[in-house]
């Protein structure tokens, strides 16, 4: 039989609906005189009979104010500290009376050491894997679960009780999450097209200035924009994986510039003591004014050792496959190398600054000889920011991408030098809790511009694009 009292079930993350504490004073437990018996403990001579706290840890659990009438018992029983330092059942109680009274941490303490005194308290065994759970430890609480689970002497009440917190538990181990996004806002270049409206041809060793078609200059107007995604997690003791999938659509008064992309992404991730280890390996398709564009094959590794300073190096490597449907000319496979770091200024809360930067090489080997340029190489750096500002969250992301063919791009164009390109990204974006009845309901404000450069006009283009909405997890 267990020689204590357990934690009632209010810390359960509202998965049990009885007091386990209530429930095995009712059945009658062990006395401290008989646990220690059995142990072999001696008992201390200083420390009082405890078994009076029992009935207060039954008065606690019940009606109103539970976390005050709880915490009222705790600050009694540390008053006893001093003359119970070597009682098991002692700091099974006070670890009790502290877990449920929200003192999770201090709660943690006196059950380990009330563990450490007796490996064999039960009601110190239950109550520290409610502690685990409430830590976020999921598996070592599963574990010390399934170790009480495998005791003879547990009651067939209490081993209900346990049986169903495992199952709870356990659920926690596959976790479906589902978001539904829909924006309006206006684009200055829907269409992605050049700045100019005329270009310059080479032909005979003279320039000769065109007009662009109209159709191929800048478009712009007001959109709408959603986006659909799912991802289904799972946890183990290992690390975890996740499924994410995403469909995404935009459309616009000009339907040629009409968006409709696919995304699917497969990530493991393995933490350890020393380090975390990443791998993604996913596929994504885009249509572009009902046609198909582009479609690619990516994977990606990542490394970031464990540290206790603010700052964390992370190391990444990332190879795709591009492929250009109508355009097969184009198409190539990209390589990334990259060195960064995440970062955390500030103390935890609400004031908390978390950004991140990465820069490395870029690689993009064409697979056909006909496309103009050939290889290009380059490199990219990236900076991020994440902060709460204005009852919500200011998320601010830049990069800059700098690319450069190995050969002429095309004879017509700049006397045939090779080509090079130099790209600025900026997005920023606040998300706003929303009270809608729905949880997780956000309004979100994005601001995104992009500037590109290159010594080829054709090349030059700015994109500048704001919009508003909600999104919801559903």
């Amino acid at each position: 039989m267990l020689p204590t009292l357990v934690t009632d079930v209010s810390l359960l993350k509202r998965r049990l609906t009885h007091s386990l504490a209530a429930s095995i004073v009712a059945i009658g437990l062990f006395s401290a005189a008989r646990a220690n018996a059995q142990t072999g403990q001696p008992e201390t001579q200083t420390c009082p009979d405890l078994s009076r706290y029992y009935a207060e840890m039954t008065l606690a659990d019940a009606g109103d104010n539970k976390a005050a009438r709880w915490a009222a018992l705790a600050t009694s029983l540390a008053d006893l500290q001093s003359r119970c330092l070597r009682s098991s059942e002692y700091y099974s109680l006070l670890g009790a009376a502290q877990l449920n009274s929200g003192e999770l941490d201090v709660a943690s303490e006196s059950l380990e050491r009330s563990l450490l005194l007796d490996p064999n308290n039960g009601a110190a065994q239950i109550d520290y894997a409610e502690a685990l759970y409430a830590a976020g430890q999921l598996f070592p609480a599963l574990q010390l679960n399934e170790t009480l689970l495998a005791r003879d002497d547990i009651p067939a009440d209490l081993r209900d009780r346990l049986t169903e917190r495992q199952t709870a538990w356990r659920s926690n181990t596959k976790q479906h999450f589902l978001q539904f996004d829909l924006l309006a806002g206006y684009d200055n270049n829907l269409n992605g097209a050049p700045g100019a409206d005329q270009i310059t041809l080479t032909l005979s060793g003279e320039p000769v200035l065109l007009s662009l078609n109209t159709d191929l200059q800048q478009q712009e107007g007001a959109f709408t924009n959603a986006r659909l995604s799912s991802r289904q997690l799972t946890l183990s003791a290992n690390g975890q994986s996740s499924w994410t999938n995403e469909v995404r659509g935009r459309v616009s008064q000009d339907t040629r510039s009409d968006l409709l992309q696919f995304d699917s992404r497969y990530s493991v991730i393995k933490p350890t003591r020393r380090r975390t280890l990443q791998w993604d390996a996913g596929v994504s398709s885009l249509f572009f004014g009902g046609s198909a564009l582009y479609s690619a094959a990516q994977t990606r590794l990542r490394y970031q050792p464990n540290t206790s300073k603010r700052c964390a190096p992370v190391y990444e490597i990332a190879s795709q496959y591009q492929r250009f449907h109508s355009q097969t000319a184009l198409d190539a496979w990209e390589s990334k190398a990259t060195l960064g770091a995440n970062c955390i200024a500030g103390e935890n809360g609400a004031n908390v600054l978390r950004y991140g930067f990465d820069g490395g090489y870029i690689n993009n080997r064409a697979l056909d000889a006909r496309r103009p340029g050939d290889d290009r190489d380059g490199w990219q750096v990236n900076f991020r920011a994440q902060r709460a500002v204005l009852g919500g969250e200011l998320t601010a992301q830049a990069s800059y991408t700098r690319l450069t063919d190995d050969s002429s791009y095309s004879p017509i164009l700049v006397n045939g030098a090779a080509r090079w390109q130099e790209r600025n990204q900026f997005l920023i974006q606040h998300r706003t809790p929303l009270r809608l009845g729905a949880k997780g309901a956000l309004f979100l404000v994005n601001f995104y511009h992009q500037e590109q450069s290159s010594n080829i006009e054709l090349f030059d283009l700015t994109d500048t694009a704001i919009e508003f909405g909600v999104s919801i997890a559903l």
